[in-house]
């Protein structure tokens, strides 16, 4: 009897805490109420869940709001609701405030409106996690705002991709955009949705302005160049007059299904069985059925002599690896790089989380070295089995011949001993030449060039210094004394015969050679202007290759400008200083030199400062010399750096004097709004830093545009003229760009009445969630062989 007593007392005890847990269990936010980081609301059903996650899994790792259903042991959301605003820490808090929208804060208080893009009308809403995913904020039955109108990388059942309002002044679009990396939700490389100028096709962008084509509406039925293998699912296409859209929806009774747009560019169909979630890639290129989404996009290189695929060793970089530690840079970013530009051997991802880029540009056999030095993934150009069989080759080749190389070295001894007498004969007479060449080049600055008008001045043999010599006036190139280090190679601090000196060393694993090499010394060695850095001297000995210029004691102009302390330091005249000397010595360059010379690789970390801050333009590796009667001319190696390079440069190969002026205009608008061309990005338009110009000038908001260390010493007329001066050196036709010399007289005269710039190149007006997708036939931000400063 006890035992039965106990069996119907326990029945209801087990009811009545399966009904406590069930009201535990809450779908809906109401004013007042707040969700913190342990805490979740999951949808009547149990299907969805929304709460607090972090990118890295730890607590120190950044944390984001999002949604995943609910028997997902991975959790992995299928929306993010502050994918470009992570949290600091796990002190997150959702809550709706006094005016009836949703904010997001942290401890540091800053808080993030989630219905940014339709903001409540009044204070009475709530919200409320449905079943099929979507969040809601209503007011009464009115939905207010729904996250289905803010797709992240996931398409699920019921969600629209397209564009609506069209024809007004509300239009909006939604596309699927994916991750930065599999582990990071920030805005990623790729983006999925309708066309904007055929409604009926559906195509996937990338961010560097390529796009494929993936399906279309055929006037029946959507068609994929993805083949599904479900049949749960059926895809719609609506056209109305203001709004075109396509979705999914799921069949009843079989199993839930739906798409994600993964941080490489792949399709990837979801399926959900019982309590299982099946995963399988779909490939977008055409005729393939595996392959890397990555692919379609990709320019085929010029003869790249070691193939366009990648082998995957593990191992660790070399320290003459080029990074770019960009948070908006994913993997698939990283192959495009690479792939693009056949001196790139291998690719890796800069962090743990699949963000930013580590790019070599040295020799696969120094890289394979490395092979099992690391536990990190390394993406090779070409086959490294045949790599690592040539490698045991040689060690049997050397086994052979280190037995002969005994018997002749006692001729090598006697050569060693003959060239190290004539090595300092050579050092002696270097010394005396460079001595020379110091005094004379102080002497030419002072009289402003020196010589004739056009700044010609008699040709003086440029001094060849020994490898000692440089050797111990760097101190053995002491870490100590090293400046920095780029594509070139690293850059030492020196002092010789008491004067200091910059000394630059061609690296062996250097993405240049002895052409840039060759071209810098014999270019830079013929020119002398205020605004250009001096060329002292080189070093051409066994495999060393040396050039020595004069010291720049403040280093390079972005190293100032993109500062957050040291920016305080170029105030408005220092700015205009540093634009105007930049021009001067483009103008030498373009008009007054010996001949016409186009720079090919401006940018900020090419403009040196010295010790008074004079701007001097330097790097001329990738320089070129025109003749008198040449007014362009085309290459099929396209050299230069990311985000500066001119669009018919870029595109085409062919280069002019205006090519620089576009660079020039690059500058210019970096140095007036304090922002990096390759980094910015807008919060809530896909727009680079061309565009933000564009858009603020062309509303009248120029002073938008200032950055806000000039507000104290800036003058407006002026900061507007040199707003308007540089959209003119950035517009898409290079017939529309301006001289240099007619840059100068617009600086130089405050009050004339310029032209209206036409649009900015590579401008793209492009949001993936909120506002409209639109794209120019340009391409945004190609990137090729550099891409830090030397």
């Amino acid at each position: 009897m006890a035992t039965g007593a106990t069996s119907y007392l326990t029945i209801p005890i087990f009811h009545c805490c399966f009904l406590l847990w069930l009201c535990q269990a809450r779908d809906t936010l109401k004013p007042g109420e707040d969700l913190r980081e342990a805490e979740t609301l999951i949808s009547l059903n149990r299907v969805f869940e929304l709460g607090f996650f972090s990118s890295g899994g730890t607590p120190s790792s950044s944390h984001y709001l999002g949604i995943w259903f609910k028997n997902d042991p991975n959790k992995k959301p299928v929306w993010v609701a502050n994918r470009e605003y992570p949290l600091l820490d796990s002190s997150g808090i959702l809550s709706i405030r006094h005016d009836g929208n949703m904010e997001i804060r942290d401890r540091r208080g800053i808080p993030i409106i989630v219905n940014f893009g339709m903001l409540a009308p009044s204070s009475k809403t709530i919200a409320t996690l449905l079943d099929s995913g979507n969040f809601l904020l209503k007011e009464g039955h009115k939905i207010v705002w729904q996250s289905f109108y803010y797709p992240s990388d996931t398409l699920l059942p019921g969600m629209k991709i397209g564009l609506f309002n069209l024809f007004t002044e509300n239009n909006r679009s939604q596309y699927l955009v994916s991750w930065q990396s599999s582990s990071v939700p920030t805005t990623g490389s790729f983006a999925l949705g309708l066309d904007k100028y055929n409604f009926t096709l559906v195509k996937v962008w990338h961010r560097d302005g390529f796009s494929r084509q993936i399906g279309f509406w055929d006037g029946k039925r959507l068609k994929f160049q993805f083949e599904s293998s479900s049949h749960d699912h059926n895809f719609s296409y609506v056209s109305k007059p203001n709004e075109v859209y396509f979705s999914i929806q799921t069949e009843e009774k079989r199993s839930y299904s739906w798409f994600v747009l993964s941080s490489s560019g792949q399709i990837q169909e979801y399926k959900m069985m019982g309590q299982k979630i099946l995963m399988e890639n779909r490939s977008i290129c055409e005729n393939t059925t595996v392959s890397k989404a990555t692919d379609c996009y990709i320019r085929t290189p010029y003869m790249c002599q070691n193939g366009e695929t990648f082998s995957e060793i593990k191992g660790s970089m070399p320290d003459s690896a080029i990074v770019s530690d960009s948070v908006h840079l994913g993997l698939s970013d990283c192959e495009i790089l690479c792939k693009d530009n056949c001196s790139c051997a291998a690719f890796a991802s800069f962090r743990d989380d699949g963000t930013g880029c580590e790019l070599y540009y040295g020799e696969k056999k120094v890289l394979l070295r490395f092979i099992g030095e690391g536990k990190r993934t390394i993406h090779v150009r070409g086959d490294t089995s045949t790599e690592s069989g040539e490698q045991h080759n040689r060690r049997l080749l050397w086994l052979v011949v280190t037995p002969v190389l005994s018997l002749i070295l006692p001729i090598i001894v006697a050569l060693v001993c003959y060239l190290r007498w004539r090595n300092h004969r050579l050092k002696d007479l270097g010394l005396k030449r460079f001595q020379v060449q110091v005094g004379s080049y102080e002497a030419a600055v002072d009289q402003d060039i020196g010589g004739d008008k056009y700044g010609r001045k008699k040709d003086h043999d440029l001094p060849l210094l020994s490898f000692d010599c440089v050797a111990t006036s760097t101190n053995n190139f002491s870490d100590e004394n090293k400046l920095g280090e780029g594509g070139f190679g690293p850059v030492y601090k020196g002092t010789l015969l008491g004067n200091e000196i910059a000394v630059k060393r061609l690296s062996r694993q250097s993405s240049q050679g002895l052409e840039e090499f060759k071209n810098e010394v014999q270019l830079i060695s013929k020119l002398q202007h205020r605004n250009l850095v001096r060329l002292f001297g080189c070093c051409i000995q066994r495999e060393e290759k040396i050039l020595i210029y004069e010291y720049m004691a403040n280093k390079s102009l972005d190293s100032f400008l993109f500062d957050p302390t040291k920016k305080m330091l170029l105030d408005w005249k220092h700015r205009f200083s540093i634009i105007e000397g930049i021009a001067q010595g483009l103008l030498y360059l373009h008009k007054y030199s010996r001949c016409r010379i186009i720079h090919r690789d401006l940018k900020t970390s090419n403009i040196l400062l010295d010790v008074d801050m004079n701007p001097k333009i330097s790097d001329f590796g990738m320089a070129r010399i025109f003749g008198d009667d040449e007014a362009r001319a085309k290459t099929t190696r396209v050299v230069g750096t990311f985000g500066y390079m001119s669009p018919e440069y870029a595109v085409h190969g062919h280069f002019s004097i205006k090519s620089d002026v576009f660079s020039f205009g690059v500058i210019m608008l970096e140095i007036l709004s304090g922002r990096k061309i390759v980094t910015f990005r807008h919060s809530d338009r896909f727009v680079n830093l061309l565009g933000y110009a564009w858009d603020l000038w062309k509303s009248g908001k120029g002073l938008e545009f200032m950055d806000p260390t000039l507000s104290n010493t800036c003058l407006s007329s002026q900061f507007m003229q040199c707003i308007q001066v540089g959209l003119l050196c950035v517009q898409e036709r290079p017939g529309d760009r301006p001289s240099i010399s007619d840059v100068i007289s617009m600086l130089s005269h405050e009050n004339t009445n310029l032209p209206a710039p036409k649009e900015s190149a590579f401008y793209i007006r492009t949001s993936y969630s909120a506002s409209s997708m639109q794209q120019t036939n340009s391409l945004n931000d190609v990137t090729v062989s550099d891409i830090l400063g030397r």
